[in-house]
């Protein structure tokens, strides 16, 4: 055989490996829906049992460190009356553009400090040029916590609109960028506006949907079991602080280092006040 035909025949190789490529990729695709037609009944099942565990939720979130890095300290008093998170995949009804595209919808029950709502975001998966799969969102109306409305970067907006972003009073741009650390932030975030909305809200909606949600009882029992370890791994928890997104061509504004809470930065401030008055 010369030269010329093995590589021909390398080639005719490398095609058929190429068609195998795709016949399994379809094949791993409708396998993947399978599994999902499959399970949502058994969460839906699962969701109705979890309603009947008080704060089942709150353990669940609270106690988790990779949650935590996504939310401000302020929301951790609000996750106490979240009463439900489902994960819903439009797929089963037949309804996608994107077998993997997905809703989460979360439901705060009655209580005295944040209105009593059930919110849907929905997501949807997005082939980039390069073939990565990312996930974009729509925005979605979130009634806040009346204790953070202060921070409520809508509400901050709005009182500027029309406005020069200049016009801004610094301790509004800092109440700004606390609350677009916020969980209740993340419900705007869309994947659309790079540095203008909450960092990272692809990465808290993935872990939501494919690590919180799905291994609740496990997260749940290990929050509940006893930790020897309480100590040992204290860190400090550290954030990129947030743009003004008060027009489509923001300039960044400087990032805070780290975490903390409303009351602490009101804290701050009264002490300066006062030093200055003396």
């Amino acid at each position: 055989m010369t030269e010329k035909d093995e590589g021909k025949r390398l080639q005719l190789s490398l095609d058929k490996l190429g068609d195998w490529e795709k016949e399994m990729s379809q094949v791993e695709r409708e396998a993947e829906i399978y599994r999902i037609k499959k399970t949502q009944p058994m969460y839906a099942k699962r969701r109705s049992i979890l309603k009947e565990i008080p704060k089942f939720w709150y353990i669940v979130l609270a106690e988790n460190d990779d949650f935590a890095d996504y939310i401000s300290p302020d929301d951790l008093k609000y996750l106490e009356y979240i009463d439900d998170i489902y994960v819903y995949y439009p797929i089963v009804d037949d309804e996608a553009d994107h077998f993997k595209d997905f809703n989460i919808t979360v439901t705060f029950g009655k209580n005295p400090y944040i209105p009593e709502q059930e919110i849907t975001k929905k997501f949807k998966i997005v082939i980039q040029e390069d073939g990565d799969e990312r996930i974009v969102s729509e925005s979605v109306e979130v009634k806040w916590p009346h204790e953070l409305s202060k921070i409520n970067p809508s509400v901050i907006k709005e009182k500027y609109k029309g406005k020069d972003k200049k016009d801004m009073s610094a301790k509004d741009k800092k109440n700004y960028r606390l609350g677009m650390k916020s969980f209740f932030s993340w419900f705007n975030w869309t994947g659309e506006k790079p540095g203008k909305e909450f960092r990272n809200g692809e990465d808290l909606a993935t872990l939501l949907s494919e690590d919180l949600y799905l291994n609740a009882l496990k997260y749940y029992i290990i929050a509940l079991s006893p930790d020897e370890d309480d100590d040992a791994n204290d860190e400090e928890d550290t954030t990129e602080g947030e743009e003004l997104d008060l027009s489509d061509d923001d300039v960044e504004e400087p990032e805070l280092p780290n975490k903390r809470t409303l009351e602490e930065e009101e804290e701050e401030e009264n002490e300066h006040a006062t030093k200055k008055s003396k």
